[in-house]
Parts: structure tokens; C-alpha cells; sequence
């Protein structure tokens, strides 16, 4: 069991990464955000500490995607192909 665990959706959208729905342990728990209704692709980005020594543990994972292939790689050629997260940042160090 993981002393902390957070959730940060991201939406790629026609407009680009757009922030959605926070879960986990920090700003009171929850900022619910509604879902954008022309997204194409749903991203979840995890931020893991097992106890207060370790370090974190970034992954991430696709929670929803459209079924229109050809906009979600055209979108993310243009606007990358994860949003510009946090825990992308550390793990590419």
C-alpha cells in the first residue's frame, strides 16, 4: 500500500493538453473538473511515494481514447504526444 497516490487527468483536445480531474492526497483530495466534450484522448498521470524516504514513481496510463485514430495522432503531432506534465519532466532525467 503506497503512503501517497495521486491522479492528474489530462484531455487532448482540438485546442491542445487540457488539465482535468485531480485525485489524491494533496489540495484537499479532489478537484473535480468536467470532461471536455471534443476530446479525443484521456490521459492518466500517477504520482507514487511507498513512505516519506522514497522517491516518487511517475507512470501514467490511457483511460479513454476516440475511435478516430487519425485525429488523436494528428493532434498529438501537433501538441505532443503526452501532456507537459510534472512527473514527465523527472522521469526524463
Amino acid at each position: 500500500m503506497s503512503l501517497s497516490k495521486e491522479s492528474q487527468e489530462y484531455h487532448l483536445t482540438p485546442h491542445g493538453w487540457v488539465e482535468g480531474t485531480f485525485k489524491g492526497d494533496a489540495l484537499g483530495g479532489r478537484t473535480e473538473v468536467p470532461t471536455p466534450d471534443d476530446r479525443v484522448l484521456t490521459v492518466l498521470c500517477y504520482d507514487e511515494r511507498s513512505s516519506s524516504y522514497s522517491e516518487p514513481f511517475f507512470y501514467d496510463q490511457v483511460a479513454w481514447e476516440a475511435d478516430d485514430k487519425d485525429a488523436i495522432r494528428r493532434l498529438q503531432r501537433k501538441f505532443g504526444q503526452r501532456p507537459d506534465w510534472f512527473g514527465y519532466k523527472l522521469m526524463k532525467k
